[in-house]
């Protein structure tokens, strides 16, 4: 377990990251995207100029800035969802270090070497793979070192952590048996002699030496989010087809780049919901109408009416929960809800970084993100935010779809179902870190 870390007052990192959370808590940040991006370059800067001995109290540091940024906004999930996927991709690039560790280790007994407990009465031959005269290779060539997983490729392949544990390398195997206890040092497990094993204290002396390294890993997540729109929309020929009358609402970036990159290929038409009091679809219709695709904007009220006459509903998403429910805009809900009654698929376009190790937070009313009511009812009169005093207006920022509600997920690393999210946030998140 990371030991615990904070930054000082005077630290310019503690200052970056206070005028984050104040950001956060003003939304003047807005987006999952903008959130993501600048939340990576904190940490990125973070990993760049802080001072840390060793990769405990770098693990501590990101944690208590995960902290500070939940305190600070606990609805902008993808801010923590980075904070996750960075302290995986630390512990694997210390994981990779520590295995080269092993290797050039010198043996600590080179004039006695290791031969494997003898029995009584059990002779083998010399061509035997038991007889001790065999040589026999404890650990992997050179060749097969080259092949074992890096970081940096851990990113781009998406190795599960189960593929690493079967990579075959008996030193990948023994140090994924401990995983959460990576950097505890047991002192009650015995040495095995003509084994090299790890001397904890003394390689995180030099674990500074992977600063470097780091941070390249952190420049590839944000190598990735920042083409998150181009990789999703990637799949948009397979999606879209000809003719279609397509449903969406809100401005989502990701919606609006899938759907250029779609009309490429398929000719078909958008019906754009305004969607109230925010009005995106407005923005949204004037940026396709102008790519020269054709559009109709409508007011929210008619979309029970149009929803016969649509082949396909797409829509964007806030956050993706580990049940397969997401948190969309405000509006989606009713959106979704008319779909499933006239039997018309709903498609979510999202990159991965929005899949959050959360279940079922619609249960929490804290979950769902309110604004004032003066957007509904008009900033005049003497009630507090605007609009009459003794009338409650319930304005919420975003909408929960059930999981039920959604047919498909289309992402930047492929298309899902809703009931296969789980399995992808266990193996993009470690699980101490899934309570920052």
């Amino acid at each position: 377990m990371a030991a615990s870390a904070t930054l000082k007052s005077n630290d310019p990192n503690a200052r970056l990251t206070e005028a984050l959370c104040t950001s956060l808590r003003r939304r003047q940040i807005v987006g999952s995207l903008n959130v993501a991006l600048a939340t990576a370059a904190l940490i990125q800067n973070v990993v760049r100029s802080a001072r840390y001995s060793t990769i405990d109290e770098l693990l501590g540091l990101i944690k208590s800035i995960g902290k500070k940024l939940i305190d600070a906004n606990p609805k902008e999930l993808a801010a923590t969802n980075i904070i996750r996927r960075i302290l995986r991709l630390i512990r694997e690039e210390y994981r990779a270090a520590a295995a080269a560790h092993i290797i050039s280790a010198p043996p600590s007994a080179p004039e006695t070497p290791f031969l494997g407990p003898t029995t009584p009465g059990l002779s083998a031959p010399s061509n035997h793979y038991l007889s001790t005269a065999t040589d026999f290779q404890f650990f992997p060539s050179t060749a097969q070192l080259s092949r074992q997983t890096s970081l940096s490729n851990f990113v781009a392949m998406r190795h599960s952590r189960a593929q690493l544990e079967r990579s075959g390398s008996l030193v990948d195997m023994q140090l994924s048996q401990s995983t959460n206890s990576l950097f505890t040092r047991h002192n009650n497990i015995p040495e095995t002699p003509g084994i090299n094993r790890v001397d904890s204290e003394e390689f995180m002396k030099h674990s500074a030496k992977l600063k470097p390294v780091l941070i390249q890993a952190i420049e590839e997540v944000v190598g990735e989010l920042e083409t998150t729109h181009e990789d999703v929309a990637k799949g948009a020929k397979e999606h879209i087809h000809s003719s279609e009358i397509i449903l969406t609402m809100g401005h989502s970036k990701t919606v609006e780049a899938f759907l250029k990159q779609g009309y490429r290929d398929r000719k078909f038409t958008v019906v754009v919901a305004e969607s109230a009091p925010s009005y995106l679809g407005h923005s949204l219709a004037h940026s396709l109408s102008s790519h020269g695709i054709p559009t109709i904007l409508i007011p929210d009220s008619s979309i029970h009416a149009i929803l016969p006459r649509v082949t396909k509903v797409i829509l964007g998403a806030h956050a993706v929960l580990a049940n397969g429910g997401l948190f969309a805009l405000s509006g989606s809900l009713a959106c979704a809800l008319a779909a499933k009654t006239h039997s018309k698929p709903v498609v979510i376009t999202t990159g991965q970084f929005k899949f959050a190790p959360a279940w079922n937070l619609y249960h929490d009313y804290a979950a769902v993100d309110f604004q004032g009511p003066g957007s509904v009812i008009g900033t005049s009169g003497n009630g507090g935010g605007g609009g009459k005093e003794g009338t409650e207006v319930v304005d919420p920022y975003f909408d929960y779809i059930r999981p039920e509600l959604v047919q498909l997920f289309v992402t930047n690393e492929g298309d899902h179902s809703p009931s296969y999210i789980y399995r992808l946030i266990k193996e993009a998140y470690d699980e101490e870190d899934v309570e920052l």
